[in-house]
Parts: C-alpha cells; sequence; structure tokens
C-alpha cells in the first residue's frame, strides 16, 4: 500500500479530508472490499449494510438510536464511484485501474471543521484496516494515535482565530480538538499550559485571576466559573481585550473541544489579544499531547 498525507479542501460551510491510497490489487477486489458488508465490518466505523443503488439505503448497525445510524446512497456506479451520506457527513469512494493496482480515493465531507485532523486521523487508521482485509491478515486497533492527530492539526492550519467586527467592537474565536479530556485540558488552562503540581485552585465568581507562571500579574476577574468545562473573565486594564471565555465541550472522540474566545472594543488592542491567547491556546493543545489520557 501506498501512502500519502490527507489534504484537507475549504469549501462554502463544508469543509472535506481527502485521502488517496494505491492498493496492489484488482480494481474489482478492492471494489469489493470497500462495499460489501461482510468486509466493510472489518474496516469502517459503523459496519454499513449498503444498497448498491442510486437511492438506496445504508445503516450503520454499531449506530443504532443514533442519528448516525442512517444515509442514503447519491451515486453507484461500479466498480469506479459510490457516494452516500451518513448523517450529515458525505462520503465518497473514487477507484482506479494505476498500473499493477488499484487507486482509491476516499473524500469525507463534513460541517465541523475543527474536526478535521480528528477524521483525518481516523480514516489513516481505517485505511490501514482496509490494507489488511485486502491481503487477508488480522485488522490490528490502531490505538489513539494522538500525536498523529497534532501533526495533522498542524498540516491542516487548524486552530487559527477566527475574527469578527461589528459596529460595538471585536470577537476572536478559537476551536480546537484536544487530544485529552475536559478535566486534563481545565488543568492544564489554570497552570499555564502545565498540569498544576496539586489539586487545581479554586475559582470564586468575582475574584482575581492571576497568571500561572506570574501569580503577580492579574488577569482578569472571573465572571463565571463551572468547573471544567467553562470559565469566563474581564480583563484587567493592563490585559489586551475585556473579556475571555473558555469553554471545554464534547469532541469528535479524541477529547474535548476548546473554544476560547476573547472580545473587545479597542481595535488597537486585537492584535496583541489574539496572539496572547492564540498562543495561550497553542500551549494547552501542546501540552494536552504529553498529559492526553484515554477519552
Amino acid at each position: 500500500m501506498t501512502t500519502t498525507d490527507p489534504v484537507l479542501r475549504r469549501g462554502e460551510g463544508r469543509d472535506a479530508v481527502v485521502l488517496e491510497r494505491h492498493y496492489p490489487h484488482p480494481i474489482e477486489r478492492v471494489w469489493s472490499a470497500v462495499t460489501a458488508a461482510e468486509h466493510l465490518a472489518h474496516w469502517f466505523p459503523g459496519a454499513p449494510e449498503i444498497e448498491l443503488r442510486r437511492g438506496g439505503a445504508v445503516r450503520f448497525p454499531d449506530f443504532a438510536g443514533d442519528p448516525a445510524e442512517f444515509g442514503a446512497v447519491l451515486e453507484c456506479e461500479a466498480p469506479r464511484r459510490l457516494r452516500f451520506t451518513w448523517d450529515s457527513d458525505e462520503m465518497l469512494f473514487e477507484l482506479a485501474e494505476d498500473g499493477d493496482g488499484t487507486r482509491f480515493v476516499l473524500t469525507h465531507t463534513f460541517d465541523d471543521a475543527a474536526g478535521a485532523a480528528s477524521f483525518a486521523t481516523g480514516w489513516e487508521a481505517c485505511l490501514e484496516g482496509l490494507a489488511s482485509v485486502l491481503s487477508g491478515a488480522e485488522v490490528i486497533d490502531p490505538g489513539s494515535r494522538r500525536a498523529r492527530h497534532e501533526e495533522l492539526a498542524e498540516l491542516f492550519g487548524l486552530g487559527r482565530p477566527v475574527l469578527e467586527e461589528t459596529a460595538d467592537g471585536w470577537t476572536g474565536r478559537i476551536e480546537r480538538q484536544l487530544v485529552c479530556s475536559a478535566q486534563t485540558a481545565w488543568e492544564l488552562f489554570l497552570g499555564g499550559g502545565e498540569a498544576p503540581a496539586g489539586e487545581p485552585p479554586v475559582l470564586v465568581v468575582g475574584e482575581e485571576l492571576r497568571a500561572p507562571r506570574a501569580p503577580e500579574v492579574v488577569l482578569g476577574y472571573l465572571t463565571e466559573v463551572r468547573p471544567p468545562t467553562l470559565l469566563s473573565f474581564d480583563t484587567a486594564d493592563d490585559e489586551p481585550g475585556d473579556a475571555v471565555r473558555l469553554e471545554l465541550t464534547d469532541g469528535t472522540g479524541h477529547g474535548a473541544r476548546m473554544i476560547l474566545t476573547v472580545a473587545g472594543t479597542d481595535p488597537a488592542q486585537q492584535e496583541a489579544a489574539l496572539e496572547q491567547w492564540g498562543d495561550g491556546a497553542d500551549a494547552i493543545a501542546a501540552a494536552a499531547l504529553p498529559a492526553g489520557d484515554d477519552t
């Protein structure tokens, strides 16, 4: 099997990850491995059962009772092309003869831009499983692949601030998929990118929030605290921006999703605020890798 790095295609509201592989097997054999339920069960999430005709039903028995249980076939041109929905996402398989084997291209289109590295990491593991199915070997559990997740997040340029400006001011939003739990991310935030030696500090609304590595520096004054999922504060006079909000929500399965928002009214503080809190988000994502837990 020949491998290359996944590609992230940015779209208008929807993105896609594209993975290409060369398998040293005839196209008919690869087509069977990517469409027949008895083969899909070994490498594709949810063990899909696909009715191979346009308009045919797709069912993912492993997701029974979940919105991801069902999909529908949009295109089917055996043995070269299959396109189907999976909940709100879309999958495309493209096959072509390529030298002594088959070129297989998997394209996954989705709404969750911040999840791109998670999706690509997962599909890389799945396509290794497909290679095993084709060769008749046992499919091995790929593990969490946290390091690969972070490599792809960097390759795709994920986590960059998204800026919105209005007549009332500006807001910068940074969304990152992490490879650790919300609790671990909370502790890393309060530790300035390092896990605290003891218990995390107790935070009280109305009190000061101090810089963990420079406790003489007051970052702001706490306005909302719900460990380990929400923290917001109004920034101190010497800090750029007016308010910062950290949210830790459910992610793609690799870990928690971090959403860091900084808002302000002074345009002159915008660049400094986005740099400061963007660096902070990067520090948490980097520290989450060695601190990662099974999530």
